[in-house]
């Protein structure tokens, strides 16, 4: 009905003065009065049709020859009109300013965490968390993160003194006899080597390869090896089950006895190392600097890292599966103790709020710009016909208005003026 009352008020207007119109040209009207009613309803109808071609023209081209060149006027203006509106938002409703002014009294914090507390937006933010883990978690055993790594890694170890505190544990660790179990698990597999039938074959290789160089020497010894192989006093089988026989009497006794010499003097030799690793013995400790720089430096090492980053990744992957696991129990334990704490803090509340003032203060200032290319944005995309009825739906009713309110003030104006009219007269 709103969108008719324009044209229900120029009609009434127009209807109202072909009628007195005619009623006093009839003479059916009589009076003065009704002169005046008549003044009145003409000066409506001119309001009306005045108001009318103004309200048009905004939306529409109306086919008048030399006025027509005046109307259509917010398609003729549409780009002025589009950098008015961007300029009317970027630097009055939404500057910098007027957006720091805004946030200056809002309690950004309090309110997140008071949405935070509500179980379901607590169960939205542990999926969100367990999401973007996951898609985290996706990259880890990349080889671009095994690489960096790597690298990260020789740059730390390279900055850090492994070799003192290295010689301290060595040598507490050979003092507390630590070490013992190193020596028995190295003489049982001395001794299972022993057994092995490759290591009797190769010992007898060996022996038959000295036994072949030294007779080599000269006649008198290629001689004697020739007699003691025919009288049977040079024997290699013999020989070598002997040496096997001494070898595994010396492991069973070194391993049986801490005490062993052999054993003794290769304890001493690494506690002596210890003593100079601890001391700052340079030699000692480029030793262990040369071994760290090989081992981090190894090509082998980006390998290890990627295998246990894909082993790792297994792991983070299985936990983030559902909320049930430990992990994901932990997280969330974890989130709603720190919710729980930072609702009580007032003193971190605020600090969260000066940070996040100042970053979103940031970021419009630097990218506000895009707040006028969106509005600059949105406006290209309608047609003409779209934008022009997209702003008549907003400000139609209005218009119909101004539209009833040029019959109605000029048929006042009418009648005001017909009745000083008369009196003057």
């Amino acid at each position: 009905m709103k969108k008719r009352i324009g044209q229900v008020s120029l009609i009434s207007t127009i209807g109202g003065l072909a009628l007195t119109e005619a009623g006093i040209h009839l003479g059916v009207l009589q009076g003065q009065a009704w002169s005046i009613v008549a003044w009145g309803f003409e000066a409506g109808t001119i309001g009306g049709l005045a108001d009318w071609f103004a309200v048009s023209a905004l939306f529409r081209e109306i086919p008048i020859p030399i006025i027509r060149r005046h109307t259509n006027i917010i398609v003729k203006n549409r780009s002025q009109l589009t950098e008015g509106v961007v300029d009317l938002v970027t630097n009055k409703w939404l500057s910098p300013e007027v957006i720091r002014e805004k946030l200056a009294g809002v309690p950004i914090a309090e309110g997140i965490l008071r949405v935070l507390q509500e179980p379901g937006n607590q169960a939205r933010a542990i999926d969100f968390l367990r999401d973007f883990l996951s898609r985290f978690a996706d990259n880890l055993d990349k080889p671009q993160v095994a690489s960096l790594l790597q690298r990260i890694l020789k740059d730390q170890i390279a900055a850090i003194d492994i070799a003192t505190p290295l010689g301290r544990w060595l040598e507490g660790a050979l003092q507390r006899g630590d070490h013992n179990q190193v020596w028995d698990m190295m003489l049982d597999a001395a001794t299972q080597a022993l057994d092995e039938p490759q290591t009797r074959s190769l010992l007898r290789a060996k022996l038959e390869l000295a036994l072949q160089e030294y007779q080599d020497q000269d006649w008198i010894k290629k001689a004697g090896v020739w007699i003691g192989k025919k009288t049977g006093a040079m024997d290699l089988d013999v020989f070598t089950d002997k040496l096997l026989d001494k070898a595994r009497v010396f492991a069973g006794e070194a391993r049986a006895n801490p005490a062993h010499p052999v054993r003794q003097k290769f304890d001493n030799s690494m506690l002596d190392f210890a003593h100079r690793l601890a001391a700052g013995d340079s030699e000692s400790q480029e030793l262990i600097n040369n071994l760290k720089r090989k081992l981090v430096e190894n090509a082998e090492a980006e390998g290890i890292i990627q295998g246990i980053l894909s082993r790792f990744k297994s792991t983070v992957i299985d936990q983030l599966k559902s909320n049930d696991t430990p992990f994901m129990a932990l997280l969330t334990d974890n989130l709603r103790r720190l919710l729980n704490e930072l609702q009580a803090d007032k003193a971190a509340q605020q600090k969260i709020d000066e940070w996040m003032r100042e970053t979103i203060t940031q970021l419009i200032e630097k990218y506000h710009y895009e707040i006028g290319n969106m509005v600059r944005s949105s406006l290209s995309k309608l047609d003409n016909v779209g934008l022009v009825n997209q702003i008549e739906e907003k400000v139609g009713d209005d218009l119909q208005y101004i539209r009833l309110n040029g019959a109605v003030v000029g048929g006042l104006a009418g009648i005001l003026i017909a009745i000083v009219k008369l009196l003057v007269l």
